[in-house]
């Protein structure tokens, strides 16, 4: 049997969340009263429902829980087994907020807990994208700059050559000036 890893579920969350039960089932190959009546209540048993529904559908965790269902043989001591397994593996993610272990807290709390947790890692999973959004701006912004400076110090260059050029032209015309009127002082005044 596969097993989807929280790392990826982490990765994922709030990416594509949230999906209908038609679309997991046109995703899965089942009905989607199969996914809303037969699956539900065997995902319901390894995260609270706040974790698995939100107002507009299904979660990423319930879609991966889902999809890992999938794979499970319907007899019900496998998916009993799958239950427990599951279960054992987000309560050991979530065990630092003391969720899902029922002995610890009252399932309300736990399940605000998980909620809020959930939360966090859609924020964090945010923070990432809009923090690569903004790598890539600044990345952008640096390779515009030097755009910018090569083509600045281009213009300069062809400035000063410009500059160079005028200065060579004024100093050659007055060289020129300069000699042309001496050689006439030297010969004198031009007959009469």
């Amino acid at each position: 049997m596969h097993h989807i890893s929280n790392s990826a579920i982490d990765r994922t969350v709030a990416e594509h969340a949230p999906y209908t039960s038609v679309h997991l089932g046109e995703q899965l190959g089942v009905s989607e009263a199969t996914i809303r009546n037969r699956w539900f209540p065997w995902i319901a048993k390894v995260a609270p429902e706040p974790l698995l529904k939100d107002g507009k559908g299904y979660t990423e965790l319930a879609r991966s829980l889902f999809t890992e269902l999938a794979q499970v043989p319907s007899k019900k001591a496998e998916r009993e087994r799958w239950v427990n397994e599951a279960k054992s593996r987000y309560a050991q993610e979530w065990a630092s907020v003391g969720v899902i272990e029922g002995e610890l807290m009252p399932d309300a709390v736990g399940g605000a807990l998980a909620l809020l947790e959930a939360n966090n890692t859609d924020m964090n999973a945010l923070l990432q994208a809009e923090m690569g959004n903004l790598e890539a701006f600044l990345y952008q912004v640096g390779a515009a700059e030097e755009d910018f400076s090569e083509a600045e110090l281009r213009s300069f260059q062809l400035s000063g050559a410009r500059r160079g050029l005028k200065r060579f032209q004024i100093e050659t015309q007055a060289e020129l000036d300069t000699v042309n009127a001496l050689r006439q002082q030297r010969l004198g005044p031009p007959p009469q």
